[in-house]
């Protein structure tokens, strides 16, 4: 071992030495700061240069820890980055999403970028050493932002789109993930909880529950579907040698997260009914109540009925009132679903499809749709909040906390009415935007939405060459092409949808409904403007006479 004198700023500390070390590290120490020299990848300096002392100093065992931890500290000071640093990284990353979000408006890029598969760069290998940002960058450039598929974009018209954030929105993720904002507990970060407990009473009073009810900001529909399937469980009193009586009603069309949080909660032997569908793909309530009648008769135990609030599939509303009150009759939890359809509720015109959603038990709804918020922000609100508490509150509080005073019965700790203990500051990326911009943009952005999707409708409509199965409630079309004779619509209608995805400049999905193959198209992307949507029209007429020729020349 061998002992230096050295001088050394981590960030605005001055360490002094001596700095013990082995002969290697010193070799390479004094490479890096001999002559008062920077590394360009340290974030340390020496002030004075290294000189080997020829005296050695008696040490006790608290000094060689002390020494090791120095040195510790100085290898590690790497991870506070200087305000300079931070600065060219800032602009490097303002830099490439710029390019990036001008590249979106433009249309300079189609919403599904892929890359040749023989010039596609490989993932590298997580490596012990550092390497410089700008590559760094470039890769991750690469691989996030010029490859793969942009939900956000324009024309991507085949999924709901999910994470297409506003820039305040992107903010209220970023920002608080620079500064570790931790909203678990309400004692020592109450401001963070009394913004999410605001956020959370906003969404609670849309659909006009009561006071009473209690909330949790969640990182998606998948959990706060767990979450009220978890909570329904407990408040109907099930036991777990029930649970292979317990019945579950749904429909054709209920969002495969639910049916994967039963799985979640324990309730994989539950029977699942799936409940047919009207001619508007409505959940059919009169075929509800007769199958829970034959369930009572037959001995199970019904518990839980889940409706939709803007289907995946169709964008169709299940018939809430009605459902309610079959829910009433027969004691059942009704769960809305309404990740998708919830935030049209801020549209006028819309409100008559909420009739009855006050009556529910429980309802999810996700602000990365509706109010284009980053993916991974949902909200669920339990009519009665104490059930919520009482299915997801620990029994004692943990002996790490028994002193901090962090729970109390005047301040509930988020913490307590999730599943969720280290829980970020989602409620930022709701909050900024709305304050930013008002709520009154947010319900001008989707009464747009319906319009461009009626607006699409009618021009599908008025060519006589589409069938359309159903108008749309809210912002989905459901169409195909008619075919030419003696030509398998279906097989028709799946070139077509091959030939407008591998063109580019749209992204489009099927709906198969009762076996019959059709296009749908979802406006909702807050960047989706009358000009977007021209051009999948334009687009798709263009694909389908194309399509009709080739089957012709081939015929």
């Amino acid at each position: 071992m061998m002992i230096f004198d050295m001088w050394v700023s981590v960030g605005k500390t001055k360490i002094l030495g001596p700095l013990i070390c082995d002969v290697g590290t010193a070799a390479e120490l004094k490479k890096i700061f001999h002559g008062g020299t920077r590394s360009p990848n340290s974030r340390y300096v020496l002030l004075q240069p290294i000189t080997k002392r020829r005296d050695k100093m008696p040490q006790t065992e608290e000094d060689r820890l002390k020494q090791t931890l120095r040195n510790l500290e100085v290898k590690t000071s790497v991870l506070e980055v200087p305000q300079a640093d931070r600065d060219q990284m800032t602009n490097k990353a303002m830099e490439m999403m710029n390019m990036f979000d001008d590249s979106t408006r433009k249309l300079t890029w189609g919403p599904v970028k892929t890359s040749d598969p023989g010039c596609r760069k490989v993932v590298g290998e997580i490596k012990e050493t550092p390497t410089e940002y700008e590559l760094v960058m470039q890769d991750f450039n690469d691989h996030l932002v010029n490859a793969g598929m942009n939900l956000s974009h324009p024309t991507c018209f085949g999924l709901i789109p999910t994470g297409g954030g506003t820039y305040p929105a992107a903010l209220g993720a970023f920002i608080p993930a620079t500064l570790a904002s931790y909203s678990g507990f309400p004692r020592k970060v109450t401001t963070i909880v009394e913004m999410e407990n605001k956020l959370i009473e906003w969404v609670a009073g849309l659909f006009g529950y009561p006071a009473g009810h209690a909330g949790n900001i969640t990182s998606g529909a998948s959990l706060s579907s767990l979450t009220a399937m978890a909570v329904a469980r407990d408040s109907m009193g099930l036991k777990a040698a029930d649970f292979h009586r317990c019945v579950v009603y749904c429909s054709e069309f209920t969002h495969y997260s639910v049916l994967r949080g039963l799985r979640a909660v324990g309730l994989r032997e539950a029977v699942l009914r799936t409940i047919p569908l009207d001619q508007l793909f409505k959940m059919t309530t009169t075929a509800l109540e007769k199958q829970i009648k034959e369930d009572k008769e037959a001995g199970l135990v019904p518990f839980l009925v889940v409706a939709t609030v803007g289907t995946t599939l169709t964008g169709t509303v299940d018939p809430l009132n009605d459902i309610a009150d079959v829910c009433e009759r027969h004691q059942l939890w009704l769960h809305v679903d309404a990740a998708y359809g919830g935030f049209f509720a801020l549209c006028d015109e819309m409100k008559p499809l909420f009739a009855g959603v006050e009556r529910s038990d429980s309802i999810l709804v996700n602000p990365h749709k509706g109010l284009f918020t980053p993916v991974g922000v949902s909200v669920l609100v339990v009519k009665d909040g104490k059930k919520l508490q009482q299915c997801c509150s620990m029994e004692q509080t943990p002996s790490c906390f028994a002193e901090c005073q962090l729970f109390s019965d005047e301040h509930v700790s988020p913490s307590e009415l999730s599943f969720e203990i280290s829980r970020p500051f989602r409620g930022a990326q709701m909050w900024l935007p709305l304050n930013v911009f008002g709520v009154g943009v947010f319900r001008t952005a989707l009464q747009e939405k319906l319009l461009l999707t009626r607006y699409f409708y009618g021009k599908l409509k008025e060519t006589g060459d589409f069938e359309l199965p159903l108008e749309p409630e809210l912002s989905v079309v459901v169409f195909r092409a008619t075919a030419p004779p003696g030509v398998d619509i279906n097989d028709f209608n799946q070139q077509l949808l091959e030939g407008l995805n591998s063109d580019g400049k749209i992204f489009m999905t099927p709906a198969v409904l009762s076996n019959q193959f059709y296009l749908r198209v979802c406006v909702l992307a807050f960047r989706t403007h009358v000009e977007h949507v021209d051009l999948c029209f334009s687009v798709i007429q263009e694909k389908r006479l194309r399509l009709r020729e080739s089957l012709r020349s081939e015929a």
